[in-house]
């Protein structure tokens, strides 16, 4: 099998309309998951150098990497890879493919304590009058979550699809917490 580069998908968590791809950080963990799967024993024979362009919002593989966030194991079977991936792992020689994304967001520390002491001021205003005012509950540091296909290389079918949920107990940005998520991810395959 041949792992294909993984697609780091970080955002500084801004908002849905000003998030932007925070390539710094999404560097630090694509280095991070490069340095620990071959640790989990996954049957990877060649790795795959591939440059995803994420901040280019426009970009096709890029947004077929993104969406494996909302494809559901059923969803998955249906799916075509990217020509541009297929032919990598076609010319590794391996006969199947695998990609990862991690997809989530890491906030700078002005934002998150910002919104740490929002969220208390609103927790205290909302105590002295009283009035149950929802508070977002994401106002956590950070985010992420865990999306894998395998892949024939010959045909692109999917053979199978792996998902460690998005979560803010794992953080992208730390080796162990990514150790113990791509443990989570591969459990059912290995």
């Amino acid at each position: 099998m041949a792992l294909v580069q993984p697609c780091s998908y970080l955002t500084d968590a801004v908002g849905d309309f000003a998030t932007v791809y925070y390539e710094p950080v999404a560097k630090v963990n694509n280095a991070i998951l490069m340095e620990t799967i071959p640790t989990l024993g996954l049957p990877i024979e060649k790795v795959i150098p591939f440059e995803f362009n994420c901040a280019d919002k426009s970009d096709a593989t890029v947004r077929w990497m993104r969406h494996l966030a909302d494809v559901g194991k059923s969803g998955a079977k249906n799916m075509t890879v990217p020509s541009n991936i297929l032919d990598a792992v076609k010319g590794s020689g391996c006969r199947y493919g695998m990609v990862l994304a991690d997809i989530g967001y890491v906030k700078n520390a002005r934002q998150y304590n910002l919104e740490k002491a929002i969220e208390t001021a609103m927790k205290i205003a909302d105590a002295l009058i009283n009035n149950h005012i929802e508070i977002s509950d994401d106002t956590e540091a950070y985010l992420n979550g865990l999306f894998s296909v395998i892949f024939g290389a010959q045909t692109g079918e999917v053979v199978w699809f792996g998902t460690a949920p998005r979560s803010y107990k794992f953080n992208p940005l730390d080796g162990v917490d990514m150790k113990k998520q791509l443990t989570k991810l591969y459990k059912a395959f290995l």
